[in-house]
């Protein structure tokens, strides 16, 4: 367990404490030391432990003696410890008033940072603000559509998994984004990868610059997911809720010989939209807020939705294969992107560790029944977004010090090069889905 550094003059047990003066030195004016210089061994003992170390301390192995001159200041050399603060206030300030104003200030620091990266409410709980961007499912264009996607965002992962699924490679053209703060001229997603895959409408840089060629007029957040009209060159949405319904109304236009893949069938559609919502506001929105609350409370209230829909999770998928029954839909796409992510950011990052997701067996099952989805894959890389929560999120994680771990092996999920894929139109695949003929 760490310790505050040694102040002259207290008792520690600090490693980095600051050495007694030598035992025969002769005393100074101003000096602590107050007593004559030891004359015995067991007199030296008492005089150090003065400057920290009790008995009881110092039978368990410290403070000793350095084995010579050289290693000790050696090992003087190689440590590093800061600014010294608390060593030089000690003698004007009392160590509690330096601790609590720095507590103080780093955590107003903290709030006014993650308040600028997740807007928050009266309680310190994270609001979301809303997408300004939809479109009704039969306005949707048919062709020449380019969605903006990234890796690590849950709400692009379930799009970009849909654009698989669908088999709409052909009919929407993908962008992929990074996330960097310190490239971006607001927000954080830029163009990844600009000298290979351009931004085919507007030559972009980042997501900003396409938000304002597509609307010059807008005000508020460049997010991501955006389906984008390269035609018109004019948003068609940034929710990806609605993005979904959009691209699911396409497929059945650019349907396969073998058919078109219906994510939401007509006869369960209200259920899966009772669904979605559901999934939303207890765990995909619920997890974010529990990361970003400024409060105890607030983190303490969204948490608890978490661990809530996850166990009604793992008791709907121990009597059917996915959420709504046999076959996938909206759902699951809905669903899949965070579980994906849960071990490796949310149970660490976002505080949500009461569980991990390699604690619920058939949660576990079904993550890896999706991932043989053939696309699965080449949406998500898990290393790459592990890498931004922990390195782009500075607020939470101002170190931006990545976990060891966990990989997909440690989640249960066969990410091999001869793992089971299921490919679209196979008849294992027909088997998974709704399929209209």
């Amino acid at each position: 367990r760490p310790h505050w550094p040694g102040i002259v003059g207290s008792r520690t047990t600090s490693s980095h404490a600051a050495p007694p003066p030598p035992l025969s030195s002769p005393k100074r004016r101003g000096s602590r030391c107050r007593s004559p210089p030891p004359r015995s061994f067991s007199s030296a003992c008492s005089s150090l432990s003065r400057f920290g170390g009790t008995k009881e301390e110092r039978g368990r192995g410290w403070p000793r003696p350095p084995a010579s001159s050289s290693s000790s200041s050696s090992s003087a050399a190689a440590s590093n410890k800061g600014f010294g603060l608390l060593e030089w206030a000690g003698g004007i300030f009392p160590q509690g008033a330096v601790v609590k104003t720095s507590k103080f200030a780093w955590k107003e620091m903290w709030k006014t940072m993650t308040r600028e990266l997740a807007p928050q409410d009266e309680e310190g709980a994270y609001a979301r603000p809303k997408d300004a961007f939809l479109t009704e499912e039969q306005d949707v264009p048919e062709g020449n559509l380019v969605l903006y996607t990234g890796n690590a965002c849950p709400w692009c992962h379930r799009v970009h998994l849909a654009v698989k699924v669908l088999g709409l490679d052909q009919v929407v053209r993908t962008v992929l984004l990074e996330d960097d703060a310190e490239k971006a001229s607001r927000g954080g997603w830029i163009i990844a990868r600009r000298d290979v895959k351009r931004d085919p409408v507007f030559m972009a840089k980042d997501l900003r610059e396409v938000y304002e060629g597509a609307s010059p007029s807008y005000v508020g957040r460049c997010t991501a997911p955006l389906l984008l009209d390269g035609t018109q060159k004019r948003i068609v949405s940034n929710n990806s809720t609605n993005i979904l319904r959009l691209l699911n109304r396409l497929a059945k236009v650019h349907r396969k010989e073998w058919g078109a893949v219906d994510l939401f069938p007509t006869e369960i559609k209200a259920e899966i939209e009772e669904m979605n919502e559901y999934l939303y506001s207890n765990l995909c929105n619920s997890v974010y807020q529990a990361g970003f609350s400024t409060t105890q409370e607030a983190h303490d209230r969204a948490a608890s939705k978490v661990f809530l829909c996850l166990d009604d999770l793992e008791g709907k998928l121990a009597k059917q294969e996915y959420l709504m029954g046999s076959q996938v839909t909206a759902a699951d796409l809905m669903a899949i992107p965070t579980l994906a992510r849960f071990d490796a950011a949310y149970a660490v990052l976002f505080k949500c560790s009461k569980k991990r997701l390699r604690d619920y067996p058939n949660l576990t099952r079904y993550m890896r029944s999706m991932f043989e989805l053939e696309g699965s894959f080449e949406v998500f890389d898990l290393q790459a977004a592990t890498n931004s929560y922990y390195q782009q999120l500075f607020p939470l994680n101002p170190s931006g010090i990545v976990p060891f771990g966990p990989g997909w092996e440690e989640l249960g999920i066969d990410a091999s090069s001869g793992r089971t894929r299921v490919a679209p139109g196979s008849d294992e695949f027909k088997k998974r889905f709704y399929i209209i003929k």
